[in-house]
């Protein structure tokens, strides 16, 4: 396993280090399909998050300060609120079935972005909401970049730099505070042998970048949506067949 584990994580820092989503998007289903623990496999991929998010942030020079603040405003409180819940009720919830339906519905959102409704006139009033929805799937599945994402092109009219340096900043100070929270209310503390991978990012992110230079998010968020679509059908195939 330590092997297969080790190939996966290197797949998936490659993966986010170019498009600034896919760690836990991927990480989380395929994980729960090896059978590890929910909270395990947000102590194995948080840290590598947070340090591939970093990077992006300060590697960029594009300036996002109301979407930052709106961000810590209204999406913040209620992860917190959707993480601390689901830690003193793990051995009550399924998961599995959770994170595989939010996989299928927000892909499946994601596909068909401009034929939603809610999308049309997006007032501040529809972010604020959003934002919220955010925390509370995120808090609860590690899956809230699905929603991040399609909100993070729409506030910033599909800006590709600004994009990414948005979803950069919401996946690095969520996983900050999942890991506070994980720390102060839960057993699973951070594995210190997981925190080797950390070094990984800082060999491939660099080189990956030239890739990111060149790709067209269109094609690429297509690609990825449907592949979160077969990912969430597996693992919702695998609860329905144990």
């Amino acid at each position: 396993m330590p092997f297969v584990e080790l190939f996966i994580i290197i797949f998936l820092i490659f993966f986010q280090s170019i498009f600034g989503i896919g760690l836990l998007l991927f990480g989380t289903p395929t994980f729960l399909l090896l059978d590890y623990n929910f909270l395990y496999i947000l102590n194995l991929l948080l840290p590598i998050s947070i340090t591939i998010s970093l990077i992006q942030i300060f590697s960029s020079k594009t300036q996002i300060k109301t979407f930052k603040i709106n961000f810590n405003l209204y999406c913040l409180p209620f992860l917190i609120a959707s993480l601390f819940f689901l830690i003193k009720n793990i051995n009550k919830i399924d998961i599995e079935i959770y994170v595989s339906f939010i996989i299928i519905i927000f892909s499946i959102l994601n596909l068909n972005k401009k034929k939603f409704i809610f999308l049309k006139n997006f007032t501040e009033t529809k972010q604020k909401i959003v934002l919220i929805l955010i925390g509370i799937i995120h808090g609860l599945t590690n899956l809230g970049g699905s929603i991040l994402t399609i909100f993070s092109s729409m506030v910033n009219k599909g800006n590709k730099e600004k994009t990414r340096h948005s979803i950069a900043y919401g996946y690095s100070i969520m996983a900050f505070f999942q890991i506070l929270v994980l720390y102060f209310f839960s057993n699973n503390y951070i594995v210190m042998s997981n925190l080797l991978y950390i070094g990984l990012v800082f060999l491939i992110y660099y080189p990956t970048q030239k890739i990111f230079n060149k790709f067209k998010s269109e094609k690429f968020f297509k690609l990825l949506n449907i592949f979160a679509l077969f990912f969430g059908s597996i693992l919702l195939l695998k609860k329905i067949y144990e």
